[in-house]
């Protein structure tokens, strides 16, 4: 059962990555046009997780994401170090990702809709 929790893990986690790269990507471009991706990997490096904190200090994505929306996805960065560190995760924990990938995939429909 572990096993799956941890598998499941990182495929949610990577789906969530891949949505948040798009929210932000949509939002970049609205503010800094196509360069946008030199301007992120010049401030922020190459591991989003990582470097939420830095990135969302830019003026220009603050107004993308809510303070509940922030909270939710530093505890993303705690999970997948988690993860890195064989530590355990829970039930809890799994279906946190699956809350927050629901939620940010309806807010990536929204944004692209528009």
């Amino acid at each position: 059962m572990e096993k799956e929790l941890i598998f499941k893990s990182y495929m949610l986690l990577f789906e969530i990555e891949m949505t948040i790269v798009s929210i932000i990507e949509h939002g970049m471009i609205t503010h800094y046009g196509h360069l946008w991706r030199q301007l992120f990997f010049a401030e922020c490096g190459t591991t989003l997780h990582d470097n939420l904190p830095l990135l969302f200090g830019l003026n220009s994505l603050q107004p993308i994401f809510t303070d509940y929306e922030l909270h939710d996805l530093c505890m993303l960065a705690e999970i997948k170090h988690a993860l890195e560190r064989r530590s355990p995760i829970s039930q809890d924990d799994v279906d946190h990702l699956i809350f927050v990938f629901q939620h940010l995939n309806k807010k990536k429909s929204l944004l692209l809709f528009i």
